[in-house]
């Protein structure tokens, strides 16, 4: 379960760095960069919780 909880926050992690290239580099919006972050953010924090719960 420890395994999954830091899969789940390194998901997390990526889809920020996702969201930071897509800003910068493709036409996309500000809106969707921002939900794309609080998609990493929440991922991350769920990771997070499971890691503690476990410890």
């Amino acid at each position: 379960m420890f395994y999954v909880a830091k899969l789940v926050q390194a998901l997390g992690i990526a889809d920020v760095g996702y969201a930071l290239f897509a800003g910068i580099t493709q036409g996309r919006s500000m809106a969707d960069e921002i939900v794309l972050t609080l998609i990493g953010v929440g991922l991350f924090s769920l990771g997070r919780a499971l890691e503690k719960r476990i410890a």
